[in-house]
């Protein structure tokens, strides 16, 4: 049995493949258990429940692109998120955390970095997001839909 923390949320480019993989693991091992970090407001508040799936949340943290208070309190509410995530990934002792990219997924791969657990990430887009190009620094792996793709 493997436990997955399966990150990527706000967009289907981003749900659509997580859903996938989540339905290949579970197929795949039926001992297998998925879970799914998002966000209370993404597209993947509704689909992964309909899913079936358990869905883990923290707040929407987009990164900062120009100076202001958002961009002061931005490095504690990121750090903020890494801990929830952490603790997310202890107690049902997450093996493996898998990446789609979007603004929940940077702090899970943090986490997963910190707690020593193994990031696979998945880049479907053809200018990779910079979540994904952050934790590609050091994921376990990566797979990408175009070769053009700079992670």
């Amino acid at each position: 049995m493997t436990n997955f923390l399966l990150t990527g949320g706000g967009t289907a480019g981003h749900v659509n493949p997580l859903l996938t993989i989540a339905s290949a693991l579970l197929a795949k091992d039926h001992s297998n258990k998925v879970f799914v970090l998002g966000t209370r407001a993404g597209l993947e508040s509704r689909l992964v429940p309909e899913a079936g799936l358990p869905l883990l949340t923290i707040d929407k943290l987009p990164f900062p692109r120009k100076i202001s208070f958002s961009a002061i309190a931005f490095p504690f509410r990121f750090l903020q998120s890494v801990g929830k995530v952490k603790n997310y990934i202890k107690q049902p002792q997450i093996n493996a955390v898998v990446g789609f990219g979007g603004y929940v997924s940077a702090p899970a791969y943090l986490a997963a970095k910190q707690l020593k657990i193994p990031l696979i990430l998945h880049e479907g887009n053809a200018l990779p997001g910079i979540a994904n190009r952050f934790g590609n620094r050091f994921a376990t792996a990566a797979g990408k839909a175009f070769r053009s793709a700079q992670l």
